[in-house]
């Protein structure tokens, strides 16, 4: 029977192997389905006339809701960082994240140790904490955030994930391994829990669908956009001499993004202006929800994706001359939105430390 140590060794020897099949299996299929939802995504929202949209945290937010593994999940928590600037958004995610590794009971608290070392972590600490505390160090320590929203830029911070937490493995391995004072059979210990770390577990094959996932991400680019889409305006009905351009329309005070999730209970309420017969100003401003017109051929896009991803139609249906004149959006667009991404996230997250789903 093979010593602890040897086994120890087998293990470390493993771990370029290990760290290749993530990347062939898991990181580069991302990466190759990030990079099409991303052109499709730029042609579309180019076509349409819009240069606003193609933003660091946009994609990234798409990206970081379709896991399927504890991977990708891991390395999704130390992207949504870029998103602290769109709190609708992070909301979103965090929410999202935690939920992940609450499903699979993961107790740690720094979710990106959790991919490398996972059941190591509890159990090896009574062993070998201090090799458990310097690898896990070490791995957060070099953990870098960078927004870019480029495949190449995409493709490396995975890369280098990977590489990472296969290096604090190797770390804990080897301070085990050489430590005189960690008897043979702790050392055995530690060589049985790595069968059971996330990192130690990638799936043997290419289990992922590069062109639904990326229908997935792009249809979540969209559904951000349209939770971006909405403002809350403050307005009062024109009189006399306040007309607008001579119109008649209402004169607007102001208007402002949304933070609130369509979901929440706190969401702003349209209110209508109150008549007060005050001179100069008879009415107390009311508020309404107004949206940004994200354009006929996206709203055409998203009705695409939607469908084939199995969401149903998002928009309604309109003729030719609608489309040109009529954005459809309403509240029923912003709670579909929420509804898809939560859908999604759920679809997408593994069930267990060692699950890698298809997405």
């Amino acid at each position: 029977m093979s010593s602890a140590k040897e086994r120890l060794n087998n293990i470390m020897i493993d771990i370029d192997d290990i760290k290749s099949r993530w990347e062939v299996n898991v990181g580069s299929p991302y990466v190759r389905a990030y990079d099409a939802a991303v052109d499709n995504f730029n042609r579309e929202t180019k076509a349409q006339g819009e240069r606003d949209r193609a933003l660091a945290e946009l994609f990234v937010f798409g990206a970081s809701i379709l896991t399927g593994s504890i991977m990708m999940a891991a390395f999704a928590t130390t992207s949504v960082r870029v998103l602290a600037g769109r709190a609708m958004l992070n909301v979103i995610c965090n929410n999202n994240l935690n939920r992940t590794f609450e499903m699979v009971h993961a107790a740690s608290g720094n979710k990106t140790v959790m991919f490398a070392l996972g059941g190591v972590l509890d159990q090896a600490k009574k062993i070998a904490g201090e090799h458990v505390k310097t690898a896990s160090e070490r791995l957060v320590a070099s953990t870098s955030i960078a927004s870019a929203p480029t495949s190449v830029n995409y493709m490396t911070r995975i890369s280098d994930f990977i590489k990472r937490s296969g290096s604090c493995l190797h770390e804990l391995l080897k301070g085990v391994r050489d430590d005189s004072s960690i008897s043979e059979s702790d050392k055995a210990k530690v060589a049985d829990l790595a069968a059971s770390i996330p990192f130690c577990n990638p799936p043997s094959g290419n289990r992922i669908d590069e062109q639904r996932l990326a229908q997935k991400m792009e249809l979540l680019f969209y559904m951000a956009a349209v939770l971006d889409s909405d403002q809350l305006v403050t307005y009062a009905p024109a009189t006399g001499g306040d007309t607008v351009a001579g119109m008649g329309r209402d004169v607007e005070y102001s208007r402002k993004s949304i933070a609130q999730m369509p979901s929440a209970t706190d969401y702003p309420k349209a209110t209508a202006p109150r008549y007060t017969g005050r001179p100069f100003q008879p009415f107390e401003p009311g508020q309404k929800i107004e949206y940004n017109n994200i354009g006929s051929g996206i709203r055409d896009r998203i009705n695409k994706l939607s469908m084939a991803t199995g969401n149903g139609q998002f928009y309604p249906q309109q003729n030719f001359a609608e489309k040109l004149l009529i954005d459809p959006t309403s509240m029923t667009q912003m709670v579909k939105a929420e509804q898809i991404i939560n859908r999604l996230a759920t679809e997408a997250r593994p069930r267990q430390l060692t699950d890698v789903r298809m997405i």
